[in-house]
C-alpha cells in the first residue's frame, strides 16, 4: 500500500515530485520555458507520451458515466509508466537543443498537471516533495 513501485498511490505521488523535482532544477538553471514546438520531430516515448496525455478527457468521461473510478487510478499509473520510459530515453535538462529541452519541459509540466488533477479528483494530495 505504501510501496513506490507498483501500481500504489504513492508511486504516483513519487512520480508526481520527481517531475516536480526536474522543473525546479530547470528553473534554477534559467531553463523554466515549457513551449511545445511543434515543428520537432519527436521520439517514440515522447509521442506515446504525448498521446496517453491526450486521452485524459475520454478517461473523465468513462468514469463519470460508469462510476468506477479505478479506470482513473489505472489511466493515471498507466501515464506515470508512460513518463517513466519518457525520461529514461529522453533526456530533459541535458537535452541536445534549447527547442527540445523546451519541448520535453512542456511534457513534464503538462504530465505533473495531469497528475495533479486526476490524484485530487481521487483524493490524493499530489506532493511537490517526498
Amino acid at each position: 500500500m505504501v510501496s513506490f513501485t507498483g501500481a500504489t498511490g504513492v508511486y504516483l505521488q513519487y512520480m508526481h515530485t520527481r517531475i516536480k523535482s526536474i522543473q525546479r532544477k530547470a528553473a534554477e538553471a534559467g531553463n523554466g520555458e515549457a513551449r511545445f514546438q511543434p515543428s520537432l520531430s519527436l521520439e517514440p516515448q515522447e509521442r506515446a507520451l504525448s498521446l496517453l496525455l491526450d486521452e485524459l478527457d475520454a478517461t473523465l468521461d468513462a468514469v463519470a458515466e460508469s462510476l468506477e473510478p479505478h479506470r482513473l487510478a489505472g489511466y493515471l499509473y498507466t501515464l506515470a509508466r508512460a513518463f517513466s520510459e519518457f525520461y529514461e530515453a529522453c533526456p530533459v535538462l541535458k537535452a541536445d537543443s534549447d527547442e527540445l529541452r523546451e519541448n520535453r519541459l512542456a511534457l513534464c509540466q503538462l504530465t505533473a498537471r495531469t497528475l495533479e488533477q486526476g490524484l485530487g479528483l481521487l483524493g490524493i494530495t499530489a506532493p511537490e516533495r517526498m
